[in-house]
Formats: C-alpha cells, sequence, structure tokens
C-alpha cells in the first residue's frame, strides 16, 4: 500500500491521496477537511464510501492495520461566541472593541465597535515593531543589535524609552500607512500629533489582521523575534504598571489557563477616558487571535477598569471551548 499526502492549506486544510491495488483493482479514495464542512470521502473502482466519522478500510488480510480515521471536521461558530460573550461581559459605561479570529476554520467575527478606530497606547509598538522588520528584510533597512534589544524591551516591558527611540529613529509615523498597505489594515491611522505614539488609531478588526500577519505572513525569524519578546513580558512593565490583566491574566496566561502570547496597552486620558487593551493569540498552537479593546470614563479607577478586561477576557476564552481549571473557577 502506498500513502501520499500532498498539500497543506492555511487553517489546516489538506488532501490526502490514498492508492491502493490489491487483485488488479485499483481504488482511489480522495477526501478533503475543509473549513467549512468535511467531506465524505469518494472511492473510485468499488463505488462504495464510508460516511462522516468512519474509517477507511480496505478488504484483504491486513484490512484492520490499514483502516485509518476519518478526519472531524474542525468546530465552527468560536468565535462568534467569543465576541457575544465579550461585549455581554462589558459594563454598562465601558465600550468595548472586540475582534476573534479561529485560524483553524478560517472565522473572524468582529463585534459592534470593532471596526471602530480607537487610540492604541502601547499596541502602537506592535505596529512600529512589524514595519522594523518588514523594512529589514524587504527593503534592506539597517538594524542594529542594538536596535533589535530596543524592540525587545519595547514589547516585552512595554518601555516607553525604548519606543521613543524607534519611533524617532525609524520614522514611527510612516509606520501606520506602510504596515496597512502590507497587512491590508483599513482604519488604522498615524497620530494627529506625531510625536504621541500612543494616540496612533487602529481598530479592534485591524489588531487581529496585524497579528495574522505576523504569525502567518512574516518569515520564521522574525516572527519569532516579535512572539519571543511579547512572550517574555514581565508582570510589571517598565513603568510599574502591572500587564497582569486581560489575556495575560492567571486565568488565561497562569496555571489551569489555556495560555497566551498578548500586548497589552494603557493611557489616560485623551477623550475623557481610560484607555485599556489586551490582544493576542490564545490557545494551543495560537490557534483564536483576540483584539480586546476597552475605553472606561476618565473617573473610574484603574484597578476596576483592569478588573473589568481581565473579566471579558475571561469570558471570551471561555466560550472558546478553551476551558481549564482556572477559567472553570478551580
Amino acid at each position: 500500500m502506498v500513502y501520499v499526502r500532498a498539500g497543506a492549506w492555511r487553517c489546516g486544510a489538506q488532501l490526502l491521496v490514498v492508492a491502493v491495488a490489491t487483485a488488479g483493482l485499483l481504488a482511489v479514495p480522495i477526501f478533503t477537511a475543509s473549513a467549512d464542512r468535511a467531506i465524505a470521502p469518494t472511492v473510485r473502482g468499488n463505488g462504495a464510501g464510508p460516511g462522516p466519522g468512519a474509517a477507511l478500510s480496505f478488504a484483504g488480510p491486513d484490512a484492520e492495520q490499514n483502516a485509518m480515521p476519518f478526519p472531524a471536521p474542525a468546530r465552527t461558530g468560536l468565535a462568534q461566541a467569543a465576541v457575544t460573550a465579550a461585549e455581554r461581559a462589558a459594563g454598562g459605561a465601558t465600550e468595548v472593541a472586540v475582534a476573534v479570529l479561529d485560524r483553524e476554520v478560517g472565522e473572524m467575527v468582529v463585534g459592534t465597535r470593532g471596526d471602530t478606530p480607537v487610540h492604541t497606547a502601547s499596541l502602537s509598538k506592535v505596529v512600529v515593531a512589524v514595519d522594523i522588520v518588514d523594512r529589514r528584510r524587504l527593503d534592506g533597512l539597517a538594524v542594529s543589535a542594538a536596535d533589535v534589544d530596543l524592540l525587545r524591551r519595547a514589547l516585552g516591558a512595554s518601555d516607553d524609552g525604548a519606543m521613543n527611540q524607534l519611533w524617532g529613529r525609524f520614522d514611527g509615523p510612516g509606520a501606520a500607512s506602510r504596515v496597512s498597505r502590507r497587512a491590508g489594515l483599513t482604519a488604522t491611522s498615524k497620530p494627529s500629533d506625531p510625536s504621541q505614539w500612543g494616540e496612533m488609531s487602529m481598530s479592534a478588526t485591524d489588531t487581529v489582521r496585524v497579528w495574522e500577519y505576523i504569525l502567518e505572513d512574516l518569515p520564521a525569524a522574525d516572527r519569532d523575534l516579535l512572539i519571543s519578546a511579547m512572550n517574555a513580558a514581565p508582570a510589571r512593565a517598565k513603568d510599574g504598571f502591572d500587564q497582569t490583566f486581560g489575556l495575560l491574566a492567571p486565568v488565561v496566561d497562569g496555571p489551569g489557563g489555556p495560555g497566551s502570547v498578548a500586548k497589552q496597552g494603557w493611557m489616560c486620558c485623551p477623550t475623557g477616558h481610560r484607555y485599556l487593551h489586551s490582544a493576542g493569540a490564545v490557545g494551543p498552537e495560537q490557534r483564536f487571535v483576540v483584539a480586546l479593546l476597552t475605553l472606561t470614563p476618565r473617573r473610574s479607577s484603574g484597578e476596576s477598569a483592569r478588573a473589568e478586561v481581565t473579566a471579558i477576557a475571561a469570558a471570551t476564552v471561555r466560550a472558546l471551548s478553551l476551558t481549564g481549571a482556572a477559567l472553570d473557577g478551580r
């Protein structure tokens, strides 16, 4: 028996071709498992094929050994459930912009405010980092080891001093338009005051698209640089702010949680609001990309805003079926 596996498509779809020759009979079953549906095998030669969830088997003395499980289709609808849960978990005075991408099945769901641009706070550091590694690779931009260290500090410890240097050295104000062209962003723009990188504007939808670009379009070396820098984020940022909220809260990223890699953002108080954001990839093989951007009234405390974003993140992740001891309250 000869097994030939060919092709690997985005979102986990694949094509498997199996050819078997026995007693002069050639049977070639072909099946696909796609993001949207599973197609029962078509068997050419004997006119019979198993139904969904059955095993592919072949007559002969080795039939049991040759049995192949038919892959179950990936569950759909999780992204929608997560967006709904996030919006329901937000308090009445909180504006939450949410978008969720299920990379395995290719489902992207955007909440009510998901396409509305908001100030990024430190999420702009991800945009600038993507711009720098892209231009280094595509345009020959000179990036020194010291610059890479600045990038790591900006993404991990959310070091504003490091970001200030990157912003000035690598044309930070132009990063929004350059990354928008490469990653297909539609609601991202530079700050009206070019010195205020935290006031770059971006939607939750575009935030998810930037993460998708990092995970699926960047070369491995560049992707690993950015992801490892964010994975190394300490509990307290350079300015002393506690980063363990939202997707980096223990309920998600601690013992018993599904795990995540994320960038956090916080700022007070342009437009009279506190800005508190959490965006990143969650779960095994970083299947889900989640953007949670929140604005609360300035009168609310920073601690209450942190607690609310964590509650929103926990509800979101629970809806993704990424339950664990922490999420289940054990």
